[in-house]
Parts: C-alpha cells; structure tokens; sequence
C-alpha cells in the first residue's frame, strides 16, 4: 500500500467557535445537516431535518451520496455523483462548510471525512449539535415540506477528484492481513462497540457475523466523546486513550467500523489528538465490517479477546 497524500486536517468547532464563524467569514458559511440513524434505530435524519434545524442548513443523504452499484452501504460515490450531489444543494467551492448531526458526533465526521477527500477547501464540524441545542443557539423548527426544503437554486460544483489514497479497499486491506508480520507493520483500529468486536454480540445487519480482523485494536467511537456532552474529549485525554489501547502513531493507521460511517469519528478524534499528521493521515477502509465479513475467508474473522 502507497503511503496516503498530504491533506489538511480540518477544524473541530464549540457552538461558540461557529456563531463567530458565521460573523467573521468572508465566504458564505453553509450548515450541512448529516444525522444518519443504524438502521435497528428507527428514526430518519432526512424526516428530522424538515422538522428542526440549525437556520440556513441543508441535508446531505448519506444514504443517498454514494455508489449506489455497490452492494456495501454508504461506498463513496464517484467524483461525478459527489459534484452532483452538491450542485443540487446550491455549494459552490466557495462556501465555507460546517458539518453536524443531531445525534452529536455520528454521522458529521463521515461527511466531513468525505468532503477532504473530495478536497473542499474550507471545511468544518460543529461540536456538536446537541449541544449547540443546550446552549441557547438559533434553532428553526418551522416544519417543512420536502418541496419547501429543496434548494431553488443550483450551483455547478467541480471537485478536482477524490484523494484515493486514504481510502483503503478489501483488496488493500487483504494485502496487509494476509501476512502477519506485514499486518504488525499497521494500526488497525475499530470503531464498533466492543461486545460485536468480540463477536459476543450481534451485528445490527441480519445475517452478518460479528468478530474482528486478526490483530486489530478494539477502541469503540463512543470512548473517544464525552459521556455527557458527546463531545470530543480533550488533545491530551484522546492522545493517553490512543496510546493506551496500543496505537503506534509511527505506523500507518486503518480505521475502521460497521459501515465506514463511525470510523470517521476516530479519524477526526486522532486529528485532534494531534497523533495525526498532515503527512501522515488516517485511511479509512470504506467498506469496513460489513464488506469484510461478506467477503473474507473465516481464519480472517477473529473471535474472542487477543
């Protein structure tokens, strides 16, 4: 595997932090809505946002931006389908752009992620929407039809093309596993709840198998964020729970999760940490737990603690 591309890491915002924003900038700022829900959930972030938004917001379907050939869920979508999608939201490669989801810090780091590697120049996450909520912040609740929502006029967006190298595929990632000491020479960590990495609990997708790949580090999304506020925990709290659970930040690191989608949390976390660098970025293996568990051979699906 090539070592991945310089790219900037992009800015975590406090509800603070992003009312300045909108005052300061000298580019349009554009809230982008991206609540997704698992599907055992129950809930749709498309249906919440025409009920409750941040003012001037629009929804980005990660749902619906993707490659949708692809049998994985949320697979990123060709450069053609991602200008799209973007023109249809009105955005231009001017606009400033601010990442959240209602849940907190869900789903937002997987369109943020997504956006650096489409290379949109100005980007941002507020963290986080709820607390956003808590703190007294503008909220528009005026109940909108999916008319209504739309955005009348559209924009002709032109991204120079995805960064292909930070995302890693099945075959990439085979490469490295198949070998158990080419595989030490990388971090792979997974997002998911511990008790599915283990395989003691099930998947949320019917049929899928849950386990781990041989060597992989156990580090839930949900350790990185602030029990209470679902905020990301501090530099220095994100860098000792990395380096505890056994991270080398001189390797490599291949995050992962379910779907690709809270592997992005640990993506934007190790940002902050600052055991990211700008040469050295965290590649995300897209199709994550789900292509993996479909496709692998069963001496690569691990059970149990290592």
């Amino acid at each position: 595997m090539r070592p991945p591309s310089r790219v900037s890491i992009s800015s975590i915002l406090t509800p603070a932090a992003f009312k300045s924003l909108l005052v300061s900038s000298q580019t349009p700022v554009i809230p982008l809505d991206a609540t997704w829900y698992l599907p055992n959930v129950g809930r749709n972030g498309k249906e919440e946002f025409l009920l409750e938004r941040i003012p001037g917001a629009r929804f980005f379907d990660i749902d619906e931006v993707k490659d949708a050939s692809s049998p994985y869920p949320h697979m990123l979508p060709s450069t053609e389908v991602f200008n799209k999608a973007m023109s249809d939201l009105g955005i231009t490669r001017k606009d400033t752009l601010v990442v959240y989801d209602k849940q907190g810090n869900f789903s937002a780091p997987r369109l943020l992620w997504t956006l650096k590697i489409f290379q949109h120049p100005s980007i941002f996450m507020l963290d986080n929407y709820p607390l956003y909520k808590q703190e007294g912040y503008e909220i528009d609740t005026k109940r909108l039809s999916a008319v209504e929502a739309a955005i009348p006029a559209q924009s002709t967006y032109e991204s120079p093309g995805a960064i292909e190298d930070r995302v890693v595929t099945y075959s990439d990632l085979r490469q490295v596993i198949i070998e158990p000491l080419f595989r030490k020479k990388f971090n792979i960590i997974d997002a998911r709840p511990y008790s599915r990495w283990t395989g003691d609990a099930p998947e949320p997708r019917p049929g899928l198998p849950s386990g781990h790949l041989p060597d992989s580090i156990s580090i839930p999304f949900n350790e990185v964020l602030e029990e209470g506020t679902k905020e990301f925990k501090s530099s220095s709290k994100l860098q000792e729970l990395f380096l505890a659970k056994g991270v080398d930040p001189d390797k490599p690191i291949i995050a992962m999760c379910g779907t690709g989608v809270t592997a992005c949390v640990l993506e934007t976390a190790l940002g902050k940490s600052g055991l990211q660098r700008e040469d050295k970025p965290v590649m995300v293996y897209d199709g994550s737990w789900t292509e993996w568990a479909q496709r692998s051979d069963d001496k690569l699906i691990v059970k149990g603690r290592q």
